[in-house]
């Protein structure tokens, strides 16, 4: 439902069903033209705001998507998903994502971007891990809960992000470091892991450092 808090009366500007399942995030870009959702039928809807209708429903995944995301100058839209899938929708191309990458098996609770290419999810399993999106390649662990990441935040400098878990504990991690982070292209078995690789920010330590060069 849309609401017009400049009239008096509480009533819906504008009403759409489109989803069966729960709603679990919205967005919109600057323009403020189209407002995406993401639902547990595993589908981006797309509302277009100024004509105030329905515009496309993307296809339906077997996965429910769990949140969302801009990136790149608000040219891409990043879905989160209940399997731990990363989905990438080019704005304005809503019906079909242009990519995929399976990141860790588990849930994905929320996203924030941290550069143009980079992105930190929660996940259920209480880690938060970092993933560069062009090219796809896992980062690691910025830091960890005990339960579920159910939020995240990022400050206005980009140099702490901001997470709380199911128990109610609010945790601050300094990401200042991927201000400089390079991306390597080396294919190799070590680097099929590195989603469990502890980065500066988390408070464990690797058996070798990563950063030992």
């Amino acid at each position: 439902k849309l609401w017009d808090l400049r009239e008096k009366n509480d009533k819906a500007v504008f009403s759409l069903k489109k989803s069966e399942e729960y709603i679990s995030d919205i967005v919109t870009n600057e323009s403020l033209q189209y407002l995406l959702h993401s639902s547990g039928d595993g589908c981006l809807t797309t509302i277009d705001l100024r004509k105030r209708q329905f515009l496309v429903q993307s296809e339906e995944q077997d996965e429910e998507f769990t949140c969302l995301g801009l990136f790149r100058s608000e040219t891409k839209v990043l879905a989160g998903s209940s399997k731990g899938k990363l989905y990438l929708f080019n704005w304005n191309e809503f019906g079909l994502h242009s990519d995929l990458f399976p990141a860790a098996k588990i849930a994905i609770n929320c996203i924030i971007p941290i550069t143009e290419n980079i992105v930190v999810a929660a996940y259920e399993d209480g880690h938060l891990r970092a993933t560069h999106l062009f090219p796809h390649r896992h980062l690691g662990v910025v830091g960890q809960h005990d339960l579920s990441v159910e939020n995240l935040d990022i400050c206005n400098n980009g140099k702490f992000i901001a997470s709380s878990s199911h128990n109610n504990d609010i945790r601050f991690w300094n990401i200042e470091y991927f201000e400089e982070f390079e991306v390597t292209h080396k294919n190799t078995n070590k680097a099929k892991r590195k989603e469990e690789f502890n980065l500066p920010s988390s408070k464990r330590t690797n058996t070798a450092d990563f950063f030992s060069d």
